[in-house]
């Protein structure tokens, strides 16, 4: 699964519900940028040029958050549940999270690039749709950066959730592409 499949999917609900921690921010002026014509819409795009947005949105996926980040956060999450089942304590998070983190699953191979975009039915512009995975992509990775053990106590009132809301950039995208962001 690639990073930008695996980050936009997570908003989609595809995968099942995750959780990172993550330590450092990353680049302020990741951008993501296709080198499409802004104007193009996303219905005009020919196979190539899907790819092309595709392993762009992907290398911005790693640029806001790494593969090593978001596996290190999936455990803090996970660790986070865990702990909230058993104990609440901040000692039984950080313990479920250090074997997480010790026993971290296999990276799953890489497949084609896939953003669920339904591109015959797009209508909205490539600089709509870049500024929507770039207003994504940010609230994703500080959401999850937000997560940690230390706020156990947080967490035992209002459980932890990687929800992201919808910001006005993806609804702008949204209106014209269905389908992108899980819009329909």
């Amino acid at each position: 699964m690639t990073t930008a499949t695996r980050l936009f999917s997570t908003f989609l609900g595809v995968l099942p519900v995750l959780g990172l921690s993550l330590g450092g921010c990353k680049e302020d002026d990741a951008a993501l940028d296709s080198g499409i014509d802004g104007a193009k819409q996303g219905d005009e795009l020919t196979d190539a040029e899907k790819d092309q947005f595709c392993e762009a949105a992907d290398a911005y996926g790693e640029q806001v958050l790494s593969d090593e980040e978001f596996a290190a956060a999936m455990c803090t999450y996970r660790a986070i549940g865990e702990a909230l089942i058993a104990d609440g304590s901040v000692d039984t998070c950080d313990t479920l999270r250090q074997n997480c983190l010790a026993n971290k699953p296999e990276t799953e191979p890489e497949g084609a690039c896939d953003l669920g975009i339904d591109w015959a039915n797009c209508k909205a512009t490539i600089a709509e749709l870049e500024a929507c995975y770039e207003e994504f992509g940010a609230s994703f990775a500080a959401r999850m950066r937000s997560f940690s053990c230390a706020k156990m106590a947080e967490y035992a009132e209002t459980p932890p959730s990687q929800d992201v809301e919808v910001g006005p950039d993806c609804s702008i995208a949204r209106a014209e592409c269905p389908s992108i962001m899980s819009g329909g």
